[in-house]
């Protein structure tokens, strides 16, 4: 019984790991790509094909993302907060595994500089953008 409940806690983790590093692949189901500001939270907004191949618009919440003294870094599954400290926010497409943020955010001195951070854990689910 205990080794189950162990095996269970590890199984989860692992699950837990693979959602938030794994790559994005939104990107080769979606177009129309941009950033938007609903409510003071960072949104990725796409038009992405359903099943059936028909276009449905959809957004998400961008969480997960900080800016660091001018550099934007990953802080796990908290609330997005980079959108109020960097501009020029843009969606980068690298390659059919991977998508970056790109801006221009502020230091701590006062200065800002370009930044970006990849966009992990995006999917295309029928239609609607998911974690």
């Amino acid at each position: 019984m205990r080794k189950t409940g162990i095996m269970s806690i590890v199984i989860g983790l692992s699950m837990y790991a693979s959602a938030s590093f794994a790559d994005s692949n939104f990107q080769n189901s979606c177009s129309n790509l941009k950033m938007a500001y609903i409510r003071g939270n960072a949104v990725l907004e796409a038009t992405c094909l359903k099943a059936d191949g028909s276009p449905n618009f959809s957004s998400i919440i961008l969480v997960g993302i900080a800016n660091n003294n001018g550099k934007l870094t990953n802080i796990g599954k908290s609330p997005s907060n980079f959108q109020k400290s960097c501009g020029n926010i843009n969606i980068e497409v690298v390659n059919t595994q991977k998508v970056n943020i790109t801006a221009f955010c502020r230091t701590q001195s006062g200065s800002s500089q370009n930044t970006k951070i990849s966009l992990d854990g995006i999917s295309n689910k029928d239609g609607n953008l998911t974690y």
